[in-house]
């Protein structure tokens, strides 16, 4: 069927009619370039890019605002009248010709009637050239490729990498050729001029951005197209855009450094990863862009090294290399810093704590470790991430994205003004140029891609609870792509990111691992610091004599104050009885003599001194009663904070109760579809349709209900009962059987003969258990995704006579995490994608702990160890509230 169509299900068949097309409107073009290229900087570095496809070694850029002249073009009045409308910075003009007789004397042709022929002068302000030295083009090349919207020879097959350049063996940036429709955010006039040699001659190229208003469709502009001699020998490409946008801003003192600091931004900053030197001029000032040189980067308190690679088997995996100096943990910047580190380092020079960091029970997890002090790097961490690591817990696609490097430098800036002056001493570094490049760049050959915001995170290692992640202030790295090896990672059309596929995906999950080791890395160093100093503390204070009760401290020394104002009441009686005797020995002794009299005075004054002294002990309130009100005031405080920890608690099992409940609420509605459907075939369906809408109403309401849980819902937190733990453990189980079968796992309790009787607060101790089996179940899923666990999905609770113990068949835990396992804020789950709920908080086990110490019990990790060689029981110890045998 090639000459006709059937247009519908009609029969009709349509015959193409001849000379019929489809065309493109030439505002297709203004609406591409103005929404494909976001600002001025990026439409340049797309001119860039072009020139670094062309196998040129670099590009310069030079903005000649004060440049005027006059380009003019000939042509029929039908062709270019119309297209008489200027520009911000271009004067148009319409000159009508005379007839070509009176031009040039020839006779006029006796059939033919003259077509009407114009002169437009285009008379333009300020000039923007980006010159290059590359490959350049034919005139053929130029009007084939370049001049085509959208045509790229650069563009490979669907599915296969790009061609690779000849000369440098580059793998081309650009693709879609839509680049150049960029340059409109630069200026009207766009003028091209090639050459391939410098013996050919200069192609040339050049139309007005203003003319696509004018137009209907695309082949109607105005194209300037040919050739003039190459007098100057040049070889390779011109970009020129004439007649600038806003020139007050070009014009301004400042902008040189503003445009070339922008660039800098775009055009990779780094200098181990910068191929491709590009430099600007600006009415006559040079710049070269801003460069962080690897001298700079050394001086960084902090290095992360990363490369996804395959190993020794072809499997691929992430190496990640931390680095840190000794200032990072020995720190000087504030008066408690420098007491810490007096502490750790001073007695022994560090030895123990490097012997401590060294043990093999400290900084599990890690393939190596190495801590000097006479190398740059104080510590060195490294640690290796399988694929499976990066398998996302919501299960969606992700594919590896191909090999990859990448390194995050990590800064100490302790002032708006000013670096940390050990970080960047002698070498020109200030906190504004850190500051300016911070964040984390995606490079593709040596270009940077732009990526939306903070698109990696830092910010969440801010408000994740650790005091010692990375900071977004103080960060600067990079990911450095290339277009051979990551070729299933696609630019964006407007060239913000990449299109969010499943490589992609597969890149942010490493990216996000990357993040995650370096804040991990820094938060387990340091805060094994932290522990170290605090048990040479508390080695030290051993041997002074201990405080005792604080309340008891108190309560003597309101005793003492009321046995000094008793004395003082005494004493101001006493010299008040003896000042009067004196006075009347004076006055009856007939002796007024000056010292007599002296003597009295100062008996009266020591009498107003002492009367000062008991007015103050006076007390405002009875001491009884401030004591009193400070014993409520700290019981006040520990009820809040059990509040807190139990309030944490519930929010949490609301969590996972309003999960359940949907889960249920699924099974409930397509089983009473199918109940409907059944009845439909039977007849029956007018009978019962009634209950089956009351069902799902019912189902409608709760599932509003639970969106409303409200995690703070008041407890019974001092009843106490007496219960066996197996029974309540079986009876927990039994209710989660549903949620249980919809996962796949098996629950198993044993009990052991003798098991644990218990007097406890039967809610809190729920919430204890609950938040122990909702941790295996996770793993148990997620061992199933990443294929670390055991086929069989099974959560086993071993009910002992000194409480019960939580295992299960997943992957274990971590051994970088399992020292820390039960502090606040530490968490082996991955990062969980932008927009979804937290992938692991890391308060589960941390509330666990606390509810059972709030009652003297306690939760440990046992030594026992799974098939992965990882430690995966939990013991709960609940010998505090056993109950007493009658």
């Amino acid at each position: 069927m090639s000459d006709q169509m059937v247009p519908g299900s009609s029969g009709e068949v349509a015959h193409p009619v001849g000379g019929a097309q489809l065309r493109v409107g030439a505002h297709v073009l203004i609406q591409l370039g103005s929404e494909l290229v976001t600002d001025v900087e990026q439409a340049i570095l797309e001119c860039v890019k072009n020139a670094y496809d062309a196998d040129a070694k670099g590009c310069g850029i030079e903005v000649a605002t004060q440049e005027t002249g006059t380009l003019v073009e000939v042509g029929p009045v039908s062709r270019l009248a119309r297209f008489d409308a200027a520009a911000e910075s271009v004067q148009v003009e319409i000159v009508p010709l005379p007839p070509a007789d009176e031009r040039d004397g020839d006779e006029e042709p006796e059939d033919e009637t003259p077509e009407p022929m114009c002169e437009r002068r285009l008379s333009y302000t300020g000039r923007m050239t980006i010159t290059d030295r590359g490959e350049g083009m034919t005139q053929d090349q130029l009007r084939s490729s370049w001049l085509v919207v959208s045509g790229s020879v650069k563009r490979g097959l669907p599915g296969q990498p790009k061609r690779k350049t000849t000369l440098q063996n580059r793998t081309p940036l650009g693709d879609k050729g839509l680049g150049r429709l960029g340059t409109m955010k630069i200026g009207d006039i766009l003028l091209v001029e090639t050459a391939k040699s410098t013996g050919d001659d200069i192609a040339v190229a050049r139309f007005r951005w203003a003319d696509c208003e004018r137009s209907v469709t695309v082949d109607q502009i105005p194209v300037q197209f040919g050739s003039r001699p190459n007098a100057e020998g040049f070889k390779g490409t011109k970009v020129t855009v004439l007649g600038l946008k806003d020139l007050p801003e070009w014009r301004r003192p400042r902008r040189i450094d503003e445009i070339t600091a922008s660039l800098a931004k775009l055009v990779s900053p780094f200098e181990v990863t910068s191929t491709f030197p590009v430099s600007i001029q600006l009415d006559g000032r040079d710049r070269s862009l801003v460069s962080v040189t690897n001298e700079i980067l050394d001086r960084a308190i902090a290095k992360f090294d990363f490369r996804w690679e395959a190993d020794g088997q072809g499997d691929m995996e992430l190496v990640a290399t931390a680095y840190m100096r000794k200032r990072l943990i020995a720190g000087e910047r504030s008066k408690q810093q420098r007491e810490k580190t007096a502490l750790v380092f001073g007695r022994d020079g560090g030895k123990g704590f490097r012997d401590l960091l060294l043990s093999p029970k400290k900084l599990k997890g890690y393939t190596r470790k190495d801590v000097s002090d006479t190398g740059p790097w104080y510590v060195e961490l490294e640690r290796r991430f399988p694929w499976s690591a990066m398998l996302m817990d919501n299960e969606g696609k992700i594919e590896d994205p191909g090999p990859f490097t990448g390194s995050f430098y990590y800064f100490h800036l302790q002032r708006q003004d000013e670096a940390d002056k050990s970080a960047a001493a002698g070498i020109g570094i200030s906190s504004d140029l850190i500051k300016g490049l911070t964040g984390i760049a995606v490079l593709r050959d040596g270009f940077r891609v732009r990526s939306p915001g903070d698109w990696l995170g830092l910010s969440a290692e801010m408000t994740s609870g650790s005091t010692y992640g990375l900071r977004t202030d103080n960060t600067i790295g990079y990911f450095a792509l290339s277009g051979e090896f990551n070729a299933g990672l696609t630019e964006k059309s407007d060239r913000e990111g990449f299109v969010e596929d499943a490589p992609y995906r597969g890149f942010l999950q490493i990216a996000r691992q990357c993040r995650k080791f370096s804040s991990d890395a820094m938060d387990n160093v340091r805060r094994s610091l932290d522990e170290y100093a605090r048990k040479l503390q508390e080695t030290g204070r051993e041997e002074l004599a201990r405080p005792g009760n604080p309340m008891r401290i108190v309560e003597r020394s309101m005793q003492t104050a009321r046995d000094a104002r008793s004395l003082a009441d005494k004493t101001v009686t006493d010299l008040r009885s003896d000042i009067e005797a004196l006075e009347r020995e004076v006055i009856d002794s007939g002796d007024a003599g000056r010292t007599a009299w002296r003597a009295v005075e100062l008996a009266k004054t020591a009498r107003d001194a002492v009367d000062a002294v008991r007015s103050k002990l006076d007390p405002q309130v009875e001491p009884a009663d401030a004591v009193d009100f400070l014993r409520r005031e700290i019981s006040d405080k520990d009820a809040q904070v059990t509040a807190l920890y139990e309030s944490a608690a519930v929010g949490l099992s609301a969590r996972g109760l309003a999960h359940e409940l949907r889960t249920h609420l699924a099974e409930i509605q397509q089983r009473s579809k199918a109940i409907q459907d059944a009845a439909r075939k039977s007849g029956n369906e007018a009978a019962m349709l009634p209950h089956l809408r009351s069902i799902r109403g019912s189902c409608g309401a709760i599932a509003n209900a639970a969106s409303l849980i409200d995690p703070m819902l008041p407890r019974s937190r001092t009843l106490r009962e007496t219960f066996a733990v197996a029974d309540f453990v079986r009876e927990y189980v039994e209710n989660r059987a549903i949620s249980f079968e919809h996962a796949g796992i098996v629950a198993v309790v044993d009990e052991m003969p003798g098991a644990a009787i218990v007097r406890a607060n039967r809610s809190r101790l729920l919430q204890v258990l609950d938040n122990l089996v909702r941790n295996s179940v996770y793993w148990l899923r997620r061992g199933g995704i990443t294929g670390e666990g055991l086929p069989a999905k099974e959560v086993r609770i071993d009910v002992t006579d000194g409480g019960f113990i939580v295992s299960d068949t997943g992957p274990g835990v971590d051994p970088a995490v399992e020292e820390r396992l039960f502090e606040i804020f530490v968490s082996g789950r991955p990062a969980a994608p932008e927009g979804q709920s937290p992938g692991g908080q890391g308060i589960g086990l941390f509330i666990v702990r606390q509810l059972l110490a709030l009652d003297g019990c306690t939760v440990d990790l046992l030594d026992d160890l799974n098939h992965l060689g990882r430690r995966y029981r939990f013991e709960v110890d609940l010998t505090a509230v056993l109950a007493q045998p009658q």
